[in-house]
């Protein structure tokens, strides 16, 4: 089954679920438009409970399904909910663009159909009109009108990143951002531990006579088995030695044959070559840390205009009823106090009560 075929079949489901969740909406501000009814009810701060009964399609253009005998959605009808769509779902456009398209609009109408099953069935049986309806339908609309209130207030804060920020960002925080992270490099590090310094200092002495060949002189001497590789040794590494690791990563030079004394042990060390840390280029990640950075100052943006309104509207917190951070540590300082106290007395209390014990001799007589 070729990608285009497979499409036809898996992708129709994936656009009917679509459909059913996004065609209403296309666009939080109108599905808020839609659910608020196209009015409102006294205060602008509160809208209408209104649920979209079915429509009687009459815009002329081909019509695509029927109720009741009745035009329910037309081409015109069609094209702009498609339209919609592909506007506020743009990662779509690529698997859209391998279907073909009756099958598209034919899931697409499919999808459209159920919703006004739903919106007959809803208005029919009244279920709009039970209190948990209208409890559940104000509460979608207060986070709904919360989540575009901040939306469109943070939108209103300009913020600007440049490309010195965002190479100093880079700089700073490339060893501690995973991804950007391709190799942590380190010392490249073979060795073995002897009980003995002068066997470990003899070993030593040989290994740089011999361009520094550990596992040549490991084998001659008939212990190549006790040769580890740890590969590279960075700060990272684990199966090693804290100790010896730190001291490993401290060399500078390379190649370099060194003893150290590790607990009881004398480890020598062939550090064969340096390798630094790799990390993805700046120009492959650019984009990535610009917004980052945006999200960042973004959101001090908000905490400071929130912080200057609070002064500006003049909030004032009732501090009395919460407490203050120092009330309540003295109060917490002082339970503390009266419960080690009350230990005390319950110590002293039980010491009292053992010394009022009759003594009696012990099996060797001593008391």
């Amino acid at each position: 089954m070729n990608i285009r075929n497979g499409l036809k079949k898996s992708g129709g489901s994936v656009l009917v679920i679509s459909s059913l969740l996004l065609l209403p909406s296309c666009g939080i501000v109108d599905w808020v438009k839609e659910k608020f009814g196209g009015g409102t009810t006294g205060d602008t701060g509160q809208m209408a409970l209104q649920v979209p009964t079915t429509p009687v399609a009459t815009d002329g253009s081909p019509i695509l399904a029927t109720i009741n005998g009745k035009p329910l959605i037309t081409k015109n009808m069609l094209d702009n909910e498609k339209k919609k769509l592909l506007e506020s779902n743009p990662q779509l456009q690529a698997m859209i663009a391998l279907m073909d398209e009756k099958q598209l609009d034919r899931n697409l109408v499919d999808g459209m159909t159920s919703r006004e099953i739903i919106r007959k069935y809803v208005a029919d049986n009244k279920v709009d009109s039970s209190d948990k309806y209208k409890k559940d339908f104000e509460m979608v609309i207060s986070q709904v009108r919360d989540a575009l209130n901040t939306r469109y207030f943070m939108e209103a804060f300009s913020v600007a990143i440049s490309d010195g920020e965002i190479k100093s960002f880079y700089e700073e925080n490339k060893e501690s951002i995973p991804n950007l992270l391709i190799s942590r490099g380190g010392v490249e590090t073979t060795g073995l531990a002897f009980k003995d310094e002068m066997q470990a200092k003899e070993f030593a002495a040989k290994a740089r006579a011999n361009k520094n060949d550990i596992m040549r002189i490991a084998k001659e001497a008939g212990i190549a088995e006790r040769v580890k590789d740890f590969k590279l040794v960075n700060d990272q590494s684990v199966g090693i030695e804290p100790e010896l690791r730190d001291k490993i990563i401290e060399i500078k030079s390379t190649p370099t044959i060194r003893t150290f004394k590790i607990g009881k042990e004398y480890w020598v060390v062939a550090a064969d070559k340096l390798e630094k840390a790799q990390y993805r280029a700046l120009d492959q990640v650019k984009d990535e840390l610009r917004q980052l950075l945006e999200k960042d100052k973004t959101m001090k943006r908000f905490e400071e205009e929130v912080a200057r309104l609070r002064n500006e509207y003049r909030i004032e917190l009732n501090e009395e009823f919460f407490g203050s951070s120092v009330d309540n540590a003295q109060a917490v300082q002082a339970s503390l106090e009266e419960e080690n106290l009350q230990g005390d007395e319950r110590t002293v209390k039980a010491a009292d009560a053992s010394s009022n014990i009759p003594k009696t001799k012990s099996p060797t007589g001593v008391i």
